[in-house]
C-alpha cells in the first residue's frame, strides 16, 4: 500500500463509479431492505451488525459513530437504541446518491447525519464498514486491494476508539463481481499498519469474517 492513503484514494472515484451505479439500480429494484444492498436477508444483516457492535462493548453514552458504506441507514436502525448512542452522533457515508437520499428520507433522528462521500469526513469514537468492500465488479484485483487498504487506513485516522469491518470469505461458490478476501492477510495488514490490537472474528455462521481494531 502507498504510505499516503490520501494519494491512493484519489483514484477511487473512477474505481467506484460502476459500484455506485449497481447499488442505485439495486435500491430501485428492491427498496430499503437487506436485498436492496445485496444482502440475502434481514437475519444475516442483523447478525453481522451484532458482530460489529462488539466494538462498542463498554462504550459510554454520548459516543459518536462513523458508518462507511451506510446504504439506506440500516446500521443506524440497529444501533438507535444502543446505550453508546444515547445523546451520541451517527455519521453515515455512501458513494450512492440514491442511498443517501433514501437514508435521509427514512431517518429523521437528530443524532444521524448522512453524506454522499467515499471517505469519512468526521472524526468519531467508533468507525464501521459493513460490506463496504465486497463488490468490485470488473476492477483490477490489485487496484481494489490497494483501495481497501487505503480506505481502512484513512478510516482509522478518523477513529478515536475502535474500528470494525467485515469482508467476504472465499468459498466454492464465489460469484463474479464480488471481492473475496483472505482474512489473515488483512489481519496482518491491520496489525502492522494500523494497530497490533487487531483481532479476527470468524465464529458466526456467515461466509464472511470481521476484524475489530482498538486503540
Amino acid at each position: 500500500m502507498n504510505d499516503d492513503p490520501f494519494r491512493t484514494l484519489q483514484g477511487a472515484p473512477k474505481l467506484l463509479a460502476p459500484v455506485a451505479v449497481a447499488y442505485n439500480r439495486r435500491l430501485d429494484e428492491w427498496g430499503a431492505q437487506a436485498r436492496g444492498v445485496f444482502w440475502r436477508n434481514e437475519e444475516g444483516q442483523r447478525l453481522r451488525f451484532e458482530v460489529l457492535a462488539r466494538a462498542l462493548d463498554g462504550a459510554p453514552a454520548g459516543s459518536s459513530v462513523n458508518d462507511l458504506g451506510c446504504g439506506y441507514g440500516a446500521f443506524f436502525d440497529f444501533l438507535a437504541g444502543h446505550p453508546a448512542l444515547a445523546a451520541g452522533h451517527f455519521y453515515g457515508y455512501d458513494i450512492s446518491e440514491d442511498m443517501i437520499e433514501t437514508a435521509k428520507e427514512r431517518i429523521s433522528d437528530p443524532r444521524a447525519r448522512f453524506v454522499q462521500a467515499l471517505v469519512a469526513t468526521e472524526t468519531a469514537d467508533f468507525s464501521f464498514a459493513s460490506g463496504t468492500f465486497n463488490m468490485n465488479l470488473d476492477a483490477d484485483v490489485t487496484a481494489w486491494k490497494e483501495y481497501v487498504e487505503a480506505s481502512l487506513a484513512h478510516l482509522w485516522s478518523r477513529t478515536r476508539q475502535a474500528l470494525g469491518f467485515n469482508m467476504l470469505a472465499g468459498n466454492d461458490f464465489n460469484r463474479e463481481g464480488l471481492f473475496y478476501a483472505e482474512p489473515r492477510r488483512f489481519l496482518k495488514f491491520c496489525r502492522e499498519r494500523l494497530n497490533p490490537s487487531a483481532t479476527l472474528i470468524e465464529d458466526y455462521p456467515l461466509k464472511e469474517w470481521t476484524i475489530i481494531i482498538r486503540r
